[in-house]
């Protein structure tokens, strides 16, 4: 799953896909969202290959621009809960499911 948004950066950069890389439960205090953001949908597909190749001398070169999100802490929120609630944020209403 994945949220699909034009989003230009400050450098000028435009990110289009955004997907939830980790999810951090501090206990009764928070949780914490980090969100990766991709120029491309492509761009993401890159980074999994380079990631699945046996060969460590390949080189990455996907640019992924990271946010960090904090929320009230709730035991039962799970992923799709967090993607909901991104798209209730000023930066990624209107998001769309992909």
């Amino acid at each position: 799953m994945a949220l699909q948004k034009q989003i230009e950066l400050e450098n000028g950069i435009i990110t289009n896909y955004h997907r939830i890389v980790s999810i951090n439960k501090v206990t009764n205090n928070s949780i914490i969202i980090e969100i990766a953001s991709y120029i491309s949908k492509e761009q993401r597909e890159k980074e999994i290959t380079y990631y699945e190749s046996k060969d460590k001398n390949k080189q990455m070169n996907v640019f992924v621009d990271t946010t960090y999100i904090s929320v009230d802490y709730d035991e039962n929120k799970n992923i799709q809960d967090l993607y909901n609630y991104l798209k209730t944020t000023e930066k990624f209403k209107e998001a769309e499911d992909i």
